[in-house]
């Protein structure tokens, strides 16, 4: 990759905290708060009322006539209301709608030109994700705009995704890995943060000297003066080489290129499916991912 593609400024005008008024996606809001505060940008909160998951609807139907969903909306519609005194710091505005909550968010992306989108996750791994889907899963994965996500295990003050001080790029030189890297080098020059660039795979590829290079070779001179890149090449599952590594070196974030559409049977990809959400829901540091062409 020529270097010259990473040297770029990261511009945020507009911004959507999308929300299903849950506690995880309350953890979420302080780091949108933070980055609207930072680059003076425009804070759209976003919910969108879906129809109950796995419900007949024929159910559905009755719930309807039960009036339990028309109630539902009414004490949405106050929580919603209630969030003015959190959102007043920064210009906002507050949307709420009825339908698919990937097609509804996409319309609002495309309408209000959204720049970034940040998500809570709950979590959830395994079965519960497949009984319960994942909402997040679909917006990272589909998003044209990067997003940032907050998973249930991220510590720290959320005033520090204005200011950071350590970055970690993990990377396979695979074009969708290489789509965020522009973001790491941006985001850790803007703030003079340490960016580290890992490489993680199950065995490696070539020998790890060169690695080392390559790796070093991702970051344009007239950055490396400002975010002093520190190199890792790492043998085991990604996923779980991400995860320590980030926790070991504090970092404040973590930025990812994930593929759009990933296939269960592209088990060699950097970061299939299962790791990628691993990454996200588990790490104990916001993610940013930045989704490939």
């Amino acid at each position: 990759m020529d270097a010259a593609v990473a040297e770029s400024t990261v511009g945020i005008k507009q911004i959507l905290w999308a929300t299903d008024l849950s506690q995880p996606s309350a953890k979420a809001l302080p780091y949108a708060l933070s980055l609207a505060e930072k680059y003076n940008a425009k804070l759209f909160a976003a919910h969108i009322h879906a129809e109950p998951i796995g419900v007949p609807s024929s159910m559905r139907e009755g719930l309807r006539g039960l009036g339990l969903q028309r109630q539902k909306k009414k004490d949405d519609g106050r929580a919603l209301a209630s969030l003015e005194d959190q959102l007043r710091r920064v210009r906002h505005e507050i949307i709420s709608g009825e339908g698919d909550v990937w097609t509804e968010i996409s319309e609002i992306v495309r309408a209000k030109g959204i720049d970034l989108i940040v998500i809570g996750t709950h979590g959830r791994t395994g079965a519960g994700k497949l009984v319960m889907g994942s909402v997040a899963e679909t917006i990272f994965r589909q998003a044209p705009c990067p997003v940032l996500t907050v998973g249930p295990g991220v510590s720290g003050e959320p005033t520090s995704i204005a200011d950071l001080h350590e970055v970690l790029f993990p990377t396979d030189f695979s074009a969708e890995s290489l789509r965020a890297l522009p973001y790491a080098i941006s985001l850790a020059e803007q703030d003079h943060a340490r960016l580290y660039l890992l490489y993680a795979a199950g065995k490696y590829q070539q020998g790890e000297t060169l690695l080392d290079g390559q790796l070093r070779n991702l970051v344009p001179a007239t950055a490396r003066l400002f975010c002093e890149p520190k190199v890792f090449v790492e043998t085991g599952p990604p996923a779980e080489r991400i995860l320590a590594l980030a926790e070991e070196l504090g970092t404040d974030l973590i930025v990812l290129g994930v593929k759009r559409t990933p296939s269960i049977f592209e088990a060699s990809a950097h970061l299939p499916q299962a790791t990628a959400y691993k990454v996200v829901s588990q790490a104990t540091c916001p993610v940013l991912t930045v989704r490939g062409k």
